[in-house]
């Protein structure tokens, strides 16, 4: 008798679909090239990424049609936005290596401390640290991404606390993403061990309290 296999395409609504082909164009900004691990189980499917803010987005889509086998691959984001029709049928790519930064997810619970919020209210916080960051970086000699003083000033500023206690670099994330915008949809932070949570109606985003043994260096995100 043969084993079962992974499926090698999956379906969500469309409008999902839509959703989702908007979220990986948005993550393709930063490099098309990024790993994103998919994850189906039953009728869900989640997508993780790690976006060089060190924090990792999460969405979660409904499946059309159960798998019977889980699915928990890794590929590109460009090759996944190849992949998804106007229907939202969605091939499987090719796996590629993973980022070391997705190799261990986030806990599904055991979530506590919530702390609620409206997505509008944490806006001006992303603002007017970005503004910061802007005018500040406009003084460094070296404006390149790979510049010591613009590493150091992004770290500075994204690493202070705003909404929850996430750091700022988190929200930031978010908003790149489309999680947060200037309207009254709910938001939370809440606490893990080793983790913090930010969760909106889009999505989520997730940063590690313990960072790894060797950290990486931040990428400047203007």
């Amino acid at each position: 008798m043969s084993e079962p296999v992974a499926p090698t395409s999956l379906s969500v609504p469309a409008h999902e679909g839509r959703l989702l082909a908007a979220h990986l164009d948005r993550l393709a900004t930063w490099d098309p090239r990024t790993p994103v691990r998919l994850v189906a189980r039953a009728r869900a499917l989640g997508i993780y990424s790690a976006p060089p803010m060190e924090v990792i987005a999460f969405v979660a889509l409904p499946l059309t049609e159960p798998v019977d086998v889980e699915l928990d691959t890794t590929t590109h984001v460009s090759d996944l936005r190849a992949n998804i029709d106007e229907h939202g049928h969605l091939g499987v790519p090719a796996v590629v290596v993973g980022d070391t930064a997705l190799a261990v997810l986030p806990p599904s619970d055991s979530w506590q401390l919530p702390i609620a919020g409206v997505s509008g209210d944490i806006l001006p916080l992303v603002d007017t640290a970005v503004a910061e960051f802007r005018r500040r970086a406009a003084s460094v000699a070296d404006s390149s991404p790979s510049s010591p003083e613009l590493t150091c000033l992004a770290q500075e500023i994204w690493d202070r606390p705003g909404f929850g206690g996430l750091p700022l670099r988190a929200l930031h994330a978010a908003r790149r993403l489309g999680f947060l915008s200037d309207d009254a949809s709910r938001v939370s932070a809440s606490t893990c061990t080793g983790w913090k949570r930010l969760t909106t109606v889009r999505g989520q985003v997730f940063v590690r309290t313990v960072p790894p043994v060797s950290r990486p260096s931040l990428s400047v995100v203007r």
